[in-house]
């Protein structure tokens, strides 16, 4: 089957100042950048091109030759079909090219808050793409208030900047149409990390907890525990990300039962986002007497924190009752009172490949196989989970 010929997509000001030959050659250079034809695809010819924009032919040869001497056109030896260049994308792209963070909120509140878990994703980004000569370019959305006309123009300045681009997460409003805009514009690559974007056109790069569940599981059954309990936060939905972390209870239900841990329907609990679980899990250790589990797996680092402090409330020991088991290891995991046993989270890791991914996806085209990236998730082992049985040799350090 003989391969279609690429036909780019141009505009002329034929009113303007500027040569219409050099405004083909540059609208030609544009439209490689923003639409990534594969190299060595067959380019429309002179005539075709010259007979569509109703230009001179001689209009049209002189512009392919200057994109011939670019090295954004060829003319393989023998043949008379121009074809993309076999470097046309290294050409294309800005003279220093940039990788858009999209960040939810201002740097500093994004990345001032208790924990280190937005640098961790912002270093990871930043040393990858420094490493690969692309420099990072944190963003803020407009307002969302902002007309569309407005906020087409604002993606148009700044995509012609940028070879991708990597969200961090939404701005926690509904509707958010600058937002909605930004992800529905195809003319650069974008990655979401630790989440999935409810548009196929978006890739993303998460954490896989399945082998770090399965070590959690293995360890717990080591030391004599088999029953175990589940803390999660409730979540409203997001019309625009299903992050991983509001998807983790059910996970790891799924996980924990999978790999032979009983858990009980009544030793799940889920709770609103931020609370504390002190009153269900009052009500939880008066119903069920003493057919309680001896671990609690919470769905974040921050949930295990305020399991702690409420089990502690309730006159329960951590670990001589009750052990502990939370998620991402943050600084949070490290500084309790006593330190938690959790599943890290890469997040560095996670930034770096986001990067590789976005820049794969710019160069070689958006294709299925390179729509999602999973980063193995790692077991931390600390004082938080003792033997069944067996009361902590570690004194619990008060806050």
């Amino acid at each position: 089957m003989i391969e279609k010929r690429y036909m780019p997509t141009i505009k002329l000001n034929r009113g303007g100042a500027e040569p219409l030959h050099l405004q083909l050659s540059r609208g030609i250079v544009e439209d490689i950048f923003r639409s990534r034809p594969l190299p060595g695809r067959p380019f429309v010819s002179e005539r075709q091109l010259a007979e569509s924009l109703m230009l001179n032919r001689n209009t049209v040869h002189r512009a392919y030759e200057q994109l011939i001497s670019d090295g954004i056109l060829h003319l393989p030896d023998g043949r008379r079909t121009i074809c993309i260049a076999p470097h046309a994308l290294t050409r294309v792209i800005p003279p220093f090219p940039s990788i858009g963070i999209i960040l939810p909120r201002q740097f500093s509140v994004f990345a001032g808050g208790d924990t280190p878990t937005p640098l961790k994703y912002l270093s990871g980004i930043f040393d990858r793409a420094a490493e690969l000569g692309y420099a990072p370019m944190p963003l803020l959305l407009p307002p969302p208030e902002t007309p569309d006309a407005e906020v087409r123009e604002w993606l148009k300045n700044m995509l012609s900047r940028l070879t991708a681009m990597i969200h961090l997460g939404d701005r926690g409003f509904t509707p958010d149409r600058p937002l909605e805009l930004t992800l529905t514009e195809n003319f650069l690559p974008q990655i979401f990390i630790s989440g999935y974007s409810h548009d196929v056109r978006i890739a993303s790069v998460v954490c896989d907890l399945e082998g770090a569940f399965a070590a959690l599981t293995g360890y717990l059954k080591e030391n004599g525990h088999h029953r175990i309990g589940v803390i999660g936060e409730c979540f409203e939905p997001n019309p625009y990300f299903n992050y991983t972390y509001r998807s983790r209870t059910a996970r790891s239900i799924d996980a924990l039962r999978r790999n032979g841990m009983e858990l009980r329907d009544e030793w799940i609990l889920r709770i609103p986002q931020l609370s504390s679980p002190l009153e269900p899990l009052r009500d939880m250790l008066q119903a069920c007497g003493k057919e309680l589990p001896g671990v609690f797996f919470c769905s974040n680092d921050a949930t295990a924190e305020r399991t702690f402090t409420a089990l502690r409330e309730l006159g329960r020991k951590v670990p001589g009752e009750f052990s502990l088991v939370g998620a991402d290891d943050t600084g949070i995991a490290e500084k309790m009172p006593v330190p938690l046993t959790t599943l890290k989270v890469p997040m560095y890791a996670i930034g770096r490949t986001s990067v590789d991914l976005a820049l794969e996806r710019f160069y070689n085209g958006p294709a299925e196989e390179t729509r999602l990236r999973k980063i193995p998730s790692t077991l931390v082992l600390r004082s938080s989970v003792k033997p069944q049985g067996e009361h902590s040799a570690f004194p619990e350090r008060l806050p």
